[in-house]
């Protein structure tokens, strides 16, 4: 069975991760250390990491990924693929390279559009007419890497930061499970960024998908 590290921290992630555990052989979660929360500062586990207590799965929590301890053991850990999902820190070059197929980021906008963070918010803010999801490859530069997939869904007046959340991590958790769309290139396969094709059969409506020539 093909071996994943899974790197993510909100409740975005968690259906990706629980999709990811059912096919894929999942090493370690990676997510952010425990927070104080709330008026009482209670120190509360992560969705990411509530979700993989209870798949059984070992959890690291570096503050820093760069140079620390849980570096070093993810990286020995040699996984085939590593999975990324509003994880929230800086990856090092040499721990993506540990990935002997690859490393691919769902990413909750339409790429090339909003690279960063708080793509989502500024999705809403801009008064777009649509978002989506889009599988990239894992690059030192954020968001810079080849584009895989993407699925877009309309916004509506109704929609506002926890719906689009809501929407884009079953989207993400979708796009990134379909069999033609699963990460199966050589780590030195590159991405192509400009010819895509699309679907065979007409997009619905409601959702438009596109597929990243490889």
């Amino acid at each position: 069975m093909t071996s994943v590290i899974f790197m993510g921290t909100p409740q975005f992630a968690v259906p990706i991760l629980e999709a990811v555990a059912k096919d894929y052989d999942v090493l370690a979660v990676v997510t952010q250390p425990d927070r104080p929360v709330g008026r009482k500062q209670k120190l509360t586990q992560s969705p990411v990491k509530q979700a993989a207590v209870k798949l059984g799965v070992k959890v690291l929590q570096p503050k820093k990924l760069g140079g620390s301890p849980e570096l070093a053991e993810a990286i020995a850990l040699a996984p085939d693929l590593i999975i990324t999902a509003a994880y929230g820190q800086f990856l090092p070059t040499k721990f993506l390279n540990a990935a002997k197929i690859t490393a691919v980021n769902v990413h909750g906008s339409l790429l090339p559009k909003y690279r960063g963070g708080a793509p989502i918010q500024y999705s809403i803010i801009n008064g777009d007419k649509e978002t989506g999801v889009t599988l990239i490859q894992m690059v030192k530069k954020m968001d810079a890497g080849g584009m895989w997939a993407q699925t877009a869904i309309p916004l509506t007046r109704a929609d506002d930061t926890g719906t689009v959340f809501d929407k884009l991590s079953l989207v993400g958790r979708d796009l990134l499970m379909k069999k033609n769309c699963r990460p199966s290139l050589p780590v030195n396969s590159r991405f192509r960024k400009t010819k895509r094709k699309s679907r065979s059969r007409r997009p619905s409506a409601r959702t438009r998908s596109t597929w990243i020539s490889l």
